[in-house]
């Protein structure tokens, strides 16, 4: 039911940037509103999709800022620093990766807006 409510929202959110996106078009006589409302739905879309990468790179971070997990480890010392500095590497690139692709996609819709200003 959780996950269903969150894509209702997230559908409700893209639509609405979409019907602001018309509105701002047409008010201003200028496209390049509609077009930069596309770019926000790609933001809410990526979310949406990534909610698995998400809470996957919360159950990392956890898990390498953990100390407990690590001391339950089978591994010698020197094993748990490596397993716990792989997992910490991994969370920190789908974290970044995340933000990377969302920044991207905002800078594309409205990358041209400083020189107008």
């Amino acid at each position: 039911m959780k996950n269903g409510f969150f894509a209702i929202k997230s559908y409700s959110i893209a639509g609405l940037t979409l019907i602001a996106g018309v509105v701002l078009s047409l008010s201003y006589g200028d496209w390049d509103w509609f077009a930069r409302s596309g770019s926000l739905v790609v933001v809410n879309g990526i979310i949406l999709t990534s909610r698995q990468i998400i809470e996957h790179m919360h159950t990392l971070g956890l898990w390498a800022r953990s100390s407990a997990q690590c001391s339950r480890d089978w591994a010698n010392t020197e094993r748990r620093y490596l397993l716990q500095d792989d997992h910490r590497s991994r969370w920190l690139s789908e974290k970044y990766g995340l933000y990377m692709l969302v920044l991207g996609t905002l800078v594309w819709g409205f990358g041209d807006l400083p020189g107008r200003l």
